[in-house]
């Protein structure tokens, strides 16, 4: 549990790096080949990072969902909880991902010069704006399962 949510963390810092670059890329061109090899790079990176969160939760509900049917006597509280925590987690992380996935291809379309720029600064500031959002929800999920896992098992005392 503990390894991957230190890989989450640090795959979703790198992942916003890479989110950082790719705005710096669009104006500087600090990467040697084309934009679109360092946008797909960073994408890899992106969906992967975002990717690892949701499959922690899904392990983590999975696992106290099972820790619950062997142990009745503590009922179903721990396993409610972690459906509120997926609840509020998954929407900001879908949209940060669908988001993102959309600048990139704007990014692309603009330097191929399919697009107006101005479409890819509506998706990028806005994909920023939840990457943020999205990280904090994030980190609070992490904050709350930790805590349902720690009461449940009895080691939170």
């Amino acid at each position: 549990m503990w390894f991957f949510m230190i890989t989450s963390y640090i795959m979703v810092g790198l992942s916003g790096i890479g989110l950082l670059m790719i705005g710096v890329n669009h104006y500087i061109n600090i990467w040697p080949t084309s934009h679109i090899t360092f946008d797909l790079l960073v994408s890899i990176i992106f969906i992967a990072a975002q990717t690892l969160v949701m499959f922690f939760f899904v392990g983590t509900g999975v696992n106290i969902k099972e820790y619950a049917q062997e142990h009745p006597e503590i009922g179903d509280k721990f396993y409610q909880g972690i459906l509120g925590i997926k609840r509020k987690l998954y929407p900001p992380t879908l949209m940060v991902t669908i988001l993102f996935m959309v600048a990139v291809i704007l990014d692309g379309a603009f330097f191929l010069g399919k697009v107006n720029e101005w479409w890819f600064h509506i998706f990028y500031f806005l994909t920023i704006y939840y990457y943020i959002k999205a990280t904090v929800v994030q980190h609070r999920a992490f904050v709350g399962s930790t805590h349902i896992v720690l009461a449940m098992t009895g080691m939170d005392k």
